[in-house]
């Protein structure tokens, strides 16, 4: 009696204690600690990733721009919609974006502008750009047509995502809240912005009923010689009353992209980088490249793919018009329905597709 009794409540442990081990329906691995025990920010998700040193690193720097990249022919013309043209709404309620280039889209929804990892400046690097890598194509959105912005998300502080001037510019003009990862809020408060909130990864915030979702990325954070992963990086998920949007900030390919669209899918439109990957020897940890980012849009079971981080700055070996020629011959490779990829003109606006086809309102529908 005693044994029959108790037997019921050991099966129940029983398949507890399985479905513990093998993740279903929960996965005690899903928050790894992404610090170590000295509080340096890591990638919990790597195995391993190869510490390169500062002199390996100004080596492959000075043959790849002394040597290499004089003899890259780069015949490209990238698609520019003329700045005229470029008049994006005051307020979008169901959705759409505007590539400006590199990492930054103005996100307009549910009646809020966004702004990812905002850079206007024509150099981009240390002492407020003085030195660093020159901008190849103009901001997609004219600095005087941007709408009243509101929220401002950073991935990480990289200077070609966190640009002093720019945000010094969005401070005193539009005074948004800036969403920020652990560590990036200080820096915020060093240059005077009092508006910032810091959040670590599976942490959100919300505003005027938008939820910003911090979520694991795999990359790494510097702007001086001492202060290597000393902030934390990540991207964002938008969840907003109608649609989900993803913005990867910047990453290289990890596991973590099936976990977040798990959590939050369905994910009706990811931004994602391809750009900035050769030599792989040196980027493969923290940049994707094409075929990689299709596989991640792929893990994140998405509706829409935005590329992003290619044709702006000339950060690696690719030419800088090769990132979206190679993702167009993954998508082939691969089966994917090429509607479904969006590789944006400068300055270009899209609205998103409402789930169900019976909402789809156009942008021509709200201005007018």
């Amino acid at each position: 009696m005693i044994l029959t009794s108790q037997f019921p409540r050991f099966l129940v442990i029983c398949i507890v204690y399985i479905f513990i081990w093998t993740g279903l329906p929960f996965n005690i691995q899903a928050n790894p600690p992404n610090r170590d025990e000295n509080g340096v920010f890591i990638n919990p998700y790597a195995d391993e990733i190869r510490k390169i040193g500062l002199l390996e690193k100004f080596w492959w720097k000075f043959t790849y721009y002394a040597i290499k990249k004089p003899l890259i022919s780069e015949k490209y013309e990238y698609e520019i919609i003329p700045p005229e043209y470029v008049n994006p709404p005051e307020r979008f309620y169901s959705g759409a974006v505007t590539w400006v280039g590199h990492a930054t889209f103005l996100i307009q929804i549910d009646g809020l502008n966004i702004l990812t990892d905002p850079v206007w400046s024509e150099r981009v690097g240390i002492f407020n750009g003085r030195i660093g890598i020159q901008r190849y194509t103009a901001p997609g959105i004219p600095w005087e047509k941007l709408p009243p912005i509101d929220v401002v998300l950073i991935s990480h502080n990289h200077y070609d995502h966190l640009d002093y001037q720019t945000v010094m510019d969005l401070d005193q003009e539009h005074q948004p809240l800036f969403v920020v990862p652990l560590g990036v809020d200080s820096l915020l408060e060093e240059w005077g912005i009092t508006r910032a909130i810091e959040k670590d990864w599976w942490e959100s915030t919300s505003y005027n009923g938008v939820e910003f979702i911090s979520v694991p990325a795999q990359h790494q954070s510097r702007r001086f010689l001492h202060d290597h992963n000393t902030t934390l990086w990540s991207g964002w998920v938008i969840d907003a009353s109608e649609l989900t949007l993803y913005f990867a900030g910047d990453t290289g390919y990890f596991s973590a992209f099936t976990e977040i669209g798990r959590r939050f899918g369905p994910i009706d439109l990811a931004m994602i980088p391809i750009g900035a990957y050769e030599p792989r020897w040196y980027n493969a940890p923290f940049h994707l490249n094409p075929a990689e980012a299709l596989q991640a849009f792929l893990d994140l079971d998405a509706r829409y793919f935005a590329a992003m981080h290619w044709g702006t700055f000339d950060q690696s070996e690719e030419r800088l018009s090769d990132p979206p020629r190679e993702l167009l011959r993954a998508v082939r490779r691969n089966g994917v329905d090429p509607d479904r990829i969006w590789i944006f003109a400068f300055g270009e606006t899209r609205a998103i597709p409402a789930r169900q086809a019976h909402n789809i309102i156009t942008l021509e529908d709200e201005v007018n």
